[in-house]
């Protein structure tokens, strides 16, 4: 029965266009592969090719065997082909980082030549190939594997990580070793503060079918034959959206999300032109080294708001946002424009930030400072009353749509006021967020008024005039005075 497996996955492999010497190094260590693992392990040896991704992820649910499949494709195939390679692998942990890699070792490697360097947790191979194992509780920890050379740098959970912080660690991808292209490996589920950008980095380019830089091997549980009945229960037994992210891979909830009410398909619509007798408001967030945000919206008879412009620009001076808006406003006129207040703040001798809009054609009101009252109000707009929101995008609002649903919670186990608990977290993307908010606190409830009926119209003309109301429109169209 043995032999027929072995025959089975051979034969599989070999269909994939799985290299020889590849299911060499695997097999002598004792790892078949799972079928979703082949096509990872393809991916890794397919970045050797020129014009082919470098940047390789894994996952988007949990219990497939991502960190199994990625530390074996490193020390099994890619530490042992390549004389004196070197190479991070770090994960998140809330303990030492050396204690949570030595179950992991223990079976990958087996009974593999190696030395374990407990204290400097560094694994060393024969040929000079090396893994320094890492351990990160948040972004600032990154900085301790920054500014070192590695030839392949692998991380777990990257949804953990800032996108400032993961550009800043692929700074230190780079080789001098002839017929390797340096590469990342990485594994992420939904959730955490960089949800957003690996789900534009990896999820989207694969569900779109463009994938260039990258490539994404999507797996669930499913997929996993040995995991324990136990957690296998567990993760069935997940309701809502948590269990829509953690048991079957879906990146438009997860766990921690800040606006759970969002619905791609009941908060976006198709562009179309705004009536005219709606009342149009515009709300600034104002940035420099990060974006600056406008939104256009109008506001219909009932007070549903619809944002049907955007603008979202990073590095940009105030008078050229200014400028640009103003430009992208000709021809309409704004009930208010509402900006954050900080930039009515002096900070020098020189103007402020909203006295440079100002004199660029772009005048606006302070916004309110309570954020919390803000966000309370953002839920309610985004909440669904018979399947209607008080709130939609049109579809070329593509930052606030990508950017609103990827907000988690503030991370509660920092030391905070407990004014914070019911905050989002502000190091995530949140500039189109709050340009919402600024304008619903000062919107105050507020709705275009309904244009009158033309008989209501000649009434109030003829109550005018005459001081009387007529018993009916008869009357007043029969009255000859």
């Amino acid at each position: 029965m043995e032999n027929k497996v072995i025959d089975e996955f051979l034969q599989m492999a070999k269909e994939m266009g799985i290299c020889r010497d590849q299911l060499e190094n695997f097999l002598s260590a004792g790892y078949l592969p799972f079928p979703w693992q082949l096509k990872f392990h393809l991916a890794c040896r397919d970045a050797d090719k020129d014009n082919s991704a470098v940047k390789i992820g894994v996952g988007g649910a949990r219990g497939p065997g991502k960190s199994h499949a990625v530390f074996a494709q490193i020390t099994l195939d890619d530490c042992k082909r390549l004389d004196g390679l070197k190479c991070l692998f770090i994960r998140q942990t809330g303990i030492a980082a050396k204690e949570s890699f030595e179950d992991l070792i223990y079976k990958v490697l087996g009974n593999c030549k190696y030395e374990y360097n407990r204290s400097s947790n560094t694994l060393l191979f024969p040929n000079k190939s090396k893994v320094l194992l890492g351990g990160f509780r948040d972004d600032r920890d990154i900085d301790n594997y920054i500014g070192i050379e590695y030839d392949l740098i692998a991380v777990e959970e990257l949804n953990q990580l800032s996108f400032e912080r993961i550009n800043r660690l692929l700074g230190s991808l780079r080789t001098s070793k002839t017929g390797w292209r340096p590469r990342m490996y990485a594994s992420f589920n939904p959730g955490g503060k960089g949800h957003g950008d690996v789900k534009k980095l990896f999820i989207e380019p694969y569900e779109k079918q463009c994938e260039v830089e990258t490539k994404f091997i999507p797996s669930t549980y499913r997929e996993n034959p040995y995991l324990n009945k136990e957690y296998v229960d567990y993760l069935k037994s997940l309701q809502g959206d948590l269990g829509k992210a953690w048991r079957d891979g879906n990146w438009d909830v997860f766990e921690g999300q800040y606006f759970t009410e969002w619905n791609r398909e009941y908060h976006t619509c198709e562009p179309f032109e705004v009536p005219s007798t709606w009342k149009r408001i515009r709300s600034i967030d104002h940035g420099r080294a990060a974006p600056t945000a406008c939104l256009w919206g109008a506001v219909d008879y009932d007070g549903n708001i619809w944002w049907y412009r955007e603008y979202y620009q990073a590095g940009v001076d105030a008078d050229i946002n200014a400028q640009k808006i103003c430009e992208l406003s000709k021809g309409e006129s704004y009930a208010f424009t509402v900006m954050d207040s900080s930039c009515f703040s002096k900070t020098g001798s020189g103007e402020t930030i909203a006295e440079i809009y100002s004199r660029n054609g772009v005048l606006a009101e302070p916004s309110p400072k309570d954020r919390i009252a803000g966000w309370n109000l953002f839920h309610e707009y985004l909440r669904l009353v018979d399947k209607k929101p008080k709130m939609v995008w049109m579809k070329n609002c593509v930052n606030s749509i990508r950017t609103i649903p990827t907000l988690i919670y503030y991370d509660r186990n920092r030391v905070m006021t407990d004014a914070r608990v019911e905050d989002l977290d502000s190091t995530g993307e949140d500039h189109c967020a709050d340009t919402v908010s600024y304008a619903l606190q000062y919107l105050h409830e507020s709705r275009s008024p309904k244009p009158k009926d033309p008989l209501e119209v000649k009434l109030e003309q003829f109550k005018a005039k005459y001081k009387v109301v007529p018993k009916n429109l008869n009357d007043f169209y029969s009255n000859k005075k």
